[in-house]
């Protein structure tokens, strides 16, 4: 997807960070409308809003943006994962989400001063696509379908957060590492092999289990079909594994 984006990458580098960006000139709207948060936009406002359009990749642990920083970009997810935490005040972080391909990170800043309420970060080398806030902002002001799309974006998050809260409050540590690895597997396939997205310790933050609790669940995996090795996945009967969810 993000391949179709025609952009002269400039090369930085700040400390740790392998960042590249630059500015974005999108000679094809529908490129943008590729991205989930566009799919209904018209036209007019994607040729805009792709003017403005920059790409930047990070290297793991990178810092994309920091909880208390003003907001200054509407951030996509173009390939790879990005954390999102909460930090106390004691410092400790809560994981909040895992973004994917195509989710935005954060939200649109709804007038000028707000700060980010959340850190995000990246899990291994990650490409996202950034709009400037402020004009993101008076572009949705002006385009209805804009609005509307950003609009359906935060229901549709809301959803997500509803279905997980529920998961936690009504599945066991077996069965929501189950749901996790089936939402891995390919559509249509009754057996598979795959790769988990990241660490072991960053999926039990995300089931909210202790990582000696994944251990076991995974091992109680195997009784149902589910090979791992270190990061490796064979399930053996994707059917099989969805009856554990039931």
């Amino acid at each position: 997807m993000h391949g179709d984006i025609a952009l002269e990458i400039a090369q930085t580098r700040k400390g740790r960070v392998n960042r590249r960006s630059s500015r974005a000139t999108l000679s094809e709207p529908p490129t943008l409308r590729d991205l989930r948060l566009f799919a209904s936009v018209d036209s007019e406002t994607l040729s805009r809003l792709a003017l403005e359009a920059k790409v930047e990749t990070f290297d793991e642990g990178a810092a994309i943006f920091r909880q208390g920083d003003l907001v200054n970009a509407v951030v996509i997810v173009l390939h790879g994962y990005v954390k999102v935490l909460r930090i106390a005040s004691s410092g400790d972080e809560t994981l909040v989400g895992i973004c994917s391909d195509g989710e935005t990170v954060g939200e649109p800043p709804s007038g000028a001063n707000e700060t980010y309420r959340v850190s995000a970060e990246a899990i291994g080398p990650t490409s996202v696509l950034k709009f400037p806030a402020a004009r993101f902002s008076r572009l949705m002001k002006e385009s209805p379908s804009l609005c509307a799309a950003v609009v359906q974006d935060a229901k549709d998050k809301i959803a997500a957060l509803v279905t997980e809260i529920e998961a936690l409050k009504a599945q066991n540590a077996d069965q929501r590492l189950a749901s996790f690895i089936l939402a891995l597997c390919p559509p249509g396939e009754e057996q598979c092999r795959f790769r988990l997205p990241y660490d072991k310790r960053l999926i039990a933050a995300r089931l909210g289990v202790k990582q000696e609790t994944l251990s076991r669940a995974f091992a109680k995996l195997r009784e149902h079909g589910v090979r791992t090795e270190t990061r490796d996945v064979l399930v053996e009967s994707v059917s099989r594994l969805a009856e554990l969810c039931d």
